[in-house]
């Protein structure tokens, strides 16, 4: 009995004693757990004042140099918007001056008939004057002859010079209309060139703008 009470004493030890390594197995493992998972992860470094003052000068000249670019591509801008201006009233002085050439023309060739039918209407009259210098030295029907040829003489004679002063009317109209197409063209030509100019004065700001700041 008391060997069996030895044996089981020992063996029941055996037992505690790996009961016990167990359990402080177990206990080291969740120790170790609680280590691994306990640790905290590295945080960012606080920023330093100084470093957080140079982040506000960066941002401040960022802000600036942003606005400066600003400057000078509006600048730009409202020089090509004066450039389309310009462009847009040459345009039309060509237009208006295409027109005053046109109707110059027409002013001419009208006048030229005029002057044409005026000269043939001088030479019909001519005719009708040496006419009736002969009619005092005939008698019967040659004198009734000659005075008809007279007065068809002076018929075609008003009537060539009434056709020359409608011509000449025509060629007035025109002369009008050209002086007027002129007056237009003119003042085209010059709010094209002050948009020019506008341009130039603009572009030039710019210019000197950017090479203020060093670009």
């Amino acid at each position: 009995m008391t060997s069996n009470d030895d044996d089981s004493s020992f063996y029941g030890g055996k037992r505690t004693e790996r009961q016990y390594d167990s359990s402080s197995g177990s206990s080291s493992s969740s120790y170790s757990g609680t280590s691994s998972t306990g640790s905290q992860e590295p945080t960012e470094r606080e920023r330093t004042e100084s470093e957080i003052e140079d982040d506000i000068k960066k941002s401040r000249h960022d802000k600036m140099r942003a606005a400066e670019l600003h400057d000078v591509t509006k600048l730009r801008q409202q020089a090509a918007e004066h450039r389309a201006d310009a462009a847009k009233f040459f345009k039309k002085y060509r237009q208006e001056e295409a027109d005053m050439v046109k109707f110059t023309q027409y002013s001419a060739k009208y006048r030229r008939k005029a002057e044409a039918l005026i000269a043939k209407s001088k030479d019909a009259m001519t005719k009708a004057e040496y006419k009736e210098a002969e009619v005092q030295y005939l008698e019967g029907g040659k004198l009734e002859r000659a005075k008809i040829k007279v007065a068809k003489y002076k018929e075609k004679a008003a009537k060539l010079k009434g056709k020359a002063a409608k011509h000449e009317a025509k060629a007035a109209k025109f002369t009008s209309k050209a002086a007027a197409k002129k007056q237009k063209a003119h003042a085209f030509m010059e709010k094209s060139k002050t948009h020019e100019a506008d341009a130039q004065h603009f572009k030039k700001r710019a210019d000197n703008l950017e090479r203020a700041q060093g670009r």
